[in-house]
């Protein structure tokens, strides 16, 4: 990864193996030292087995996508908990010596607690330092995301704009129906779409703005807005109950934009039809149906995937708000082809009274 220092090219987690070493050595130093018994081979046996886990834990620190900086870091806290336990053990012992009590073993009990807290440590400070760089990293593309959201909304819709002028002076000498006008302006209004779209998906998940919406009232004003843009759709709403949700303020947006996607990508003589369901007990049902050609798959499973790639990505932005706002509403929405596409939001129940789990999970 540019600008950071990968684990996987340095020797950093080779600490993790030198601990080991020297559990090993610690191991059988102390079997020879306290002399060989059956007891002492199981001990040394024990002692082994912790030294085994750190090898386990350079493997990890091999794979883990922590700079090299960051597995120094973690070895020196690996290091520090060893000894702090060491440190424990002894004082343990002072104390049962102080009050009179025997104390046995005594030199298995500080090795046992030394390489104890390096199995311990290790596994603990890689953790820690992965979340760690994951946490700034992820601040960081925050910055880059909030740093975009600026240009797109100021620079390239400031630009847009005066290509946007200048074609129109274009259209007026040569005629819209020139070849090369008509695709600049289809191209053009595309851009300018595609910016209004995703201004609008990055103020949905900045801003939170949840609150409670009569689902039918607003499925209601999203056919009416298509039924005016698109006179000649065959939309309907075939059933509407009395349902009120806790959904983002941008709800009648993402119907819309499913009712436009359905007329948009198919023929003219689809039928789309949209409902309202609130089962008792469970969440608010929106549908969206058409019997049009149906969305691909690649189109909606790109949401579900970490990232978009040049291989697998939504060719349009209108997919992404509707995601966007169902998951800020604390809901989900689930793509059917099956004789066209249907799209079902859930979308939790305003009026619903949360039952001692619901209070637990903190979803009230």
């Amino acid at each position: 990864m540019a600008g950071r220092e990968r684990a996987a090219g340095s020797v950093a987690h080779w600490w993790f193996y030198a601990y080991a070493v020297l559990g090993l050595v610690a191991a059988v130093g102390y079997g020879f030292y306290v002399g060989w018994t059956v007891a002492v081979a199981l001990e040394t046996l024990i002692l082994l087995a912790l030294s085994a886990t750190l090898v386990y834990s350079g493997v990890d620190a091999r794979d883990r996508d922590v700079s090299q900086p960051g597995l120094l870091r973690a070895a020196t806290l690996t290091a520090v908990t060893g000894a702090s336990f060491a440190l424990l053990a002894v004082a343990i012992a002072l104390i049962w010596e102080l009050e009179g009590h025997p104390v046995v073993d005594t030199e298995f009990m500080l090795v046992f607690a030394m390489w104890l807290g390096l199995a311990v440590g290790a596994q603990a400070s890689l953790y820690a330092v992965a979340s760690e760089e994951k946490r700034a990293r992820l601040a960081d593309f925050v910055k880059l995301l909030t740093m975009n959201q600026r240009v797109l909304r100021h620079n390239l819709r400031n630009e847009l704009a005066v290509v946007d002028g200048h074609l129109q002076n274009l259209e007026r000498r040569v005629g819209a129906d020139d070849a090369d006008v008509a695709v600049a302006r289809e191209h053009v209004d595309e851009l300018l779409e595609n910016s209004e779209r995703t201004r609008r998906i990055l103020d949905i998940w900045e801003s939170g703005d949840c609150r409670e919406q009569d689902a039918g009232a607003v499925l209601a004003d999203a056919v009416e807005r298509l039924r005016e843009r698109y006179p000649d759709a065959d939309v309907e709403i075939a059933a509407s109950e009395d349902a009120v949700v806790s959904a983002h303020a941008a709800l009648g947006d993402a119907l819309y934009e499913v009712l436009e996607n359905a007329v948009e990508h198919n023929d003219g003589d689809v039928r789309i039809t949209a409902s309202v369901r609130n089962p008792s007990g469970g969440d608010v049902v929106v549908e969206v149906a058409d019997t049009g050609t149906g969305i691909p798959g690649h189109e909606y499973d790109v949401l579900e995937q970490p990232g978009e790639t040049t291989l697998s990505h939504a060719s349009g932005l209108g997919l992404w708000l509707v995601y966007w706002t169902v998951r800020e509403s604390g809901g989900s929405v689930a793509f059917t082809d099956d004789d066209g596409t249907t799209v079902r939001f859930r979308l939790p129940d305003a009026t619903a009274t949360p039952g001692p789990l619901g209070w637990l999970l903190g979803r009230w």
